[in-house]
């Protein structure tokens, strides 16, 4: 029932309502708050009778009457619906927090990788493979088939892959008993760059730092020179940093997107980046550093 709230006052505030009464308004839960002002209640529909008879406190009243009255609120069903009003903005921004919330948990846009950086590289391509990646839709169903990739590399004994939020965690384990086998013949360059420095413990270096390097490339012969100049072959044992240029065009549709797919093609530390709309996507370029080993 939709009932408004008054406050009669006057003297002897309870007579007033036998008037009420004899003009046919129903009055629910009266009582006196103080000695001259009674709080009642009436049906909607029947406050502007109730202002008829006593004149409203709000407005000027041009002749005298023993008692006023004025509105005190809302009550039951019509006081839900103005407190409802008030607050219809307050709703309307959490429908809208919670519509967006539960479409951003269908996306992507991080991946974690815990346990090991070893493979890396090796991990972002199998969820690549299987259609995860950042800034972009979850595919569900596919976590096993990950799994499953990243268990066949070398000494991986354990691997999950769980998506939390907008995020994918993969947690990868390698083998506690795992003997790793020194790899055997030349160090070759795994990147195309510019030589920045290098550390070799055993074994000769084929490039000097500065000098341009291409993938494939030997960078440290596995072998040493005596001084009659003979070839003495060992196991080489070196680090060396490589300073590449990732600058490539991107289909995307935005900038973060793009970024997103030039990250997946590279596996060092970034040094700089930029990137220019074009014509159907991006011109990306990325500046970083690889850092390559062997033995070491």
């Amino acid at each position: 029932m939709f009932l408004q709230k008054i406050v009669i006052e006057g003297i002897m505030p309870e007579r007033a309502l036998s008037k009420l009464q004899r003009e046919g308004i129903c009055v629910y839960h009266a009582k006196k708050l103080k000695k001259n002002q009674i709080l009642l209640s009436v049906k909607r529909k029947d406050t502007e009778k109730v202002f008829a008879i006593y004149p409203n406190v709000c407005y000027n009243i041009p002749v005298y009457s023993p008692y006023t009255a004025k509105k005190a609120g809302a009550e039951g069903l019509l006081a839900a619906l103005e407190w409802s009003k008030k607050r219809l903005g307050v709703f309307i921004g959490i429908l809208l927090f919670l519509s967006c919330t539960l479409v951003a948990n269908r996306f992507v846009f991080r991946i974690d990788i815990v346990g090991t950086d070893a493979y890396r590289r090796e991990i972002l391509c199998a969820l690549e493979e299987s259609g995860i990646r950042t800034f972009a839709p979850y595919k569900k169903g596919c976590e096993g088939e990950v799994s499953a990739k990243i268990l066949s590399l070398k000494d991986v004994s354990y691997c999950s892959v769980k998506k939390t939020g907008m995020t994918v965690r993969v947690e990868v384990r390698l083998s506690a008993f795992s003997e790793p086998t020194p790899s055997a013949g030349d160090m070759t360059a795994k990147h195309t760059g510019t030589l920045v420095q290098a550390a070799v413990l055993r074994g000769t270096l084929l490039k000097q730092p500065g000098e341009s390097v291409e993938a494939g490339e030997p960078l440290v012969g596995a072998y040493f020179l005596t001084d009659s100049g003979e070839q003495v072959p060992v196991t080489a044992i070196a680090r060396v940093t490589i300073a590449c240029v990732y600058d490539e065009f991107v289909a995307a549709e935005t900038e973060e997107e793009a970024f997103a797919t030039a990250y997946l093609a590279i596996d060092g530390e970034i040094t700089e980046k930029s990137c220019e709309e074009t014509e159907g996507g991006f011109r990306v370029k990325i500046s970083y550093t690889v850092t390559e080993t062997i033995n070491f």
